[in-house]
């Protein structure tokens, strides 16, 4: 469904299918300085340059190259913004990044803005690079036995959003102000930086992963994906906020596949599981287990109300589907 191929595409991630027939078989030159290339559940790229790892990716500015165990240090965007958009909106925008920049310690080195026809509403994309002299940890390194560890609660981004841009409509159902102006609050969550940097040095940890669009159970889908195992997820341990529930509830929507950057997700070798909490107490962040690696033959499962089904890629966000 709304594979593109036949239909077109619908809003979101383009397929996973789509993207192997037609973005990675298209990579220009080979170079063997990269370290970690394209490919699915893969958030950054790592290229070797002399004594440093440089990481790069065109994620938002939520620090992405530290689920690399790189820190983000040099930040640039492009900022499209409507035909007659006036210059107290771009102040904000470039307000918002400033602040978020300074507090994560990097540097925006440049941007592109321009006033773009048939737009409806500012489009920033942003493009981020890191730096590394340790190791270089990706979604594609989880092993079999693996536990999966959740951080925060899920559908952090796509609540702040809801919260503001359907508010009237929330409102007009029965939501109280105070509970949307808490869910709007969650866009201040939605950096990974600390987490990633602090769980990336430890060992037992060979998998970070940032769920994105699709929510949390596209994240899981990735990271298995990446890493050519099997998956089974526990659906009823995975922590959803009091406000993302009552959103989602009076929406139609599932916390699980609504947009969740600002969770993060480790696969963490059983052993080291304590370790891994007993560091993430020290930035008061909560951690959940909510699943397991396997092996490949024993497919990916997402177990929910004691019934086994197979989890599979998201094919679009929840919030796309009040658009």
């Amino acid at each position: 469904m709304g594979s593109g191929r036949h239909t077109g595409f619908v809003t979101g991630k383009i397929p996973p299918e789509t993207l192997l027939r037609t973005v990675y078989t298209n990579l220009g030159k080979k170079d063997k300085r990269v370290l970690v290339g394209p490919g699915i559940g893969r958030d950054s790229a790592a290229v070797k340059q002399d004594g440093t790892i440089l990481v790069f990716t065109t994620d938002p500015i939520t620090g992405t190259p530290t689920t690399t165990g790189a820190r983000p240090k040099w930040y640039m965007c492009t900022i499209l913004l409507p035909v007659g958009t006036r210059e107290d909106s771009l102040r904000e925008i470039t307000r918002e990044i400033h602040e978020t920049a300074k507090r994560l310690g990097i540097a925006v080195v440049g941007s592109h803005t321009e006033a773009t026809p048939g737009l409806d509403r500012p489009i920033i994309s942003g493009f981020m690079v890191g730096e590394t002299r340790g190791r270089v940890l990706s979604a594609e390194d989880g092993r079999p036995g693996d536990s999966i560890l959740l951080t925060k609660t899920v559908g952090l981004e796509g609540t702040a959003i809801l919260a503001r841009d359907k508010a009237a409509l929330l409102k007009k159902k029965g939501v109280p102000e105070g509970l949307l102006k808490l869910a709007r609050s969650y866009q201040e969550q939605i950096s990974v930086v600390e987490e990633a940097l602090l769980t990336a040095k430890l060992k037992g940890v060979h998998a970070l992963h940032d769920p994105t669009e699709g929510g949390v159970l596209n994240g899981l889908w990735e990271m298995a994906e990446a890493s050519g195992l099997g998956i089974e997820v526990w659906a009823e341990k995975i922590p959803v906020a009091p406000a993302t529930n009552v959103i989602c509830l009076t929406l139609g929507l599932d916390p699980l596949k609504l947009m969740s950057s600002g969770t993060l997700l480790l696969a963490v070798e059983p052993s080291s599981r304590k370790a891994v909490q007993k560091a993430l107490q020290k930035t008061h962040v909560r951690l959940t287990e909510v699943g397991r690696l396997t092996s490949r033959n024993k497919g990916r499962v997402l177990v929910k109300h004691e019934r086994r089904q197979s989890l599979r890629a998201v094919s679009q966000d929840e919030l796309y589907k009040l658009a």
